[in-house]
């Protein structure tokens, strides 16, 4: 800098040089000396300290919110219509190939009727055990399991919480 304000015709040297005409009025400059005693000027604003909060603060805000918005919780209502060897549930939000593995069973069952929208019936000659394990597509893709969801004493119009995003 002294180079250059002494080509402009300027008598200031390096160690005349006064730096506070040059910073922005609102930030106070602050010196202090190091082991070597060479001058440090600090610069310290309370505004950019509040802000850098602020944004801090928005872009946590942000995130929560964002993962507010990955999806519903997916829940099944026990239909009125169910028995000992019939379930028929009902989802709170779209999906599909929806089936369902009963206690003891060794693999799930084909998929379940829907009818009408976003509900689903296993209908059985033999009494239902629980608990059951409930499985769907993913929107995403793939399929994903919620085991002993629905309990062995499951009744109508009961509302189980799966725990599952969609």
């Amino acid at each position: 800098m002294p180079s250059l304000l002494a080509s402009a015709g300027h008598k200031y040297t390096e160690a005349s040089y006064n730096i506070d005409r040059h910073t922005h009025p609102s930030i106070p400059l602050h010196r202090s000396r190091n082991k070597q005693g060479s001058a440090n000027l600090l610069a310290s604003s309370p505004t950019a300290s509040s802000s850098s909060y602020f944004l801090l603060a928005a872009v946590a805000l942000a995130a929560l919110f964002a993962v507010g918005l990955c999806g519903t919780e997916l829940t099944l209502t026990i239909g009125k219509d169910s028995s000992s060897t019939k379930l028929s549930l009902i989802t709170n939000v779209a999906i599909s190939e929806v089936s369902v593995k009963p206690k003891g069973a060794t693999d799930f069952s084909d998929d379940l009727k829907e009818s009408p929208a976003n509900t689903f019936t296993l209908d059985s000659k033999e009494p239902i055990k629980g608990p059951i394990s409930f499985r769907f597509a993913a929107k995403a893709g793939g399929y994903r399991v919620v085991d002993d969801v629905i309990p062995a004493d499951f009744m109508a119009g009961i509302v189980y919480k799966t725990g599952e995003q969609v």
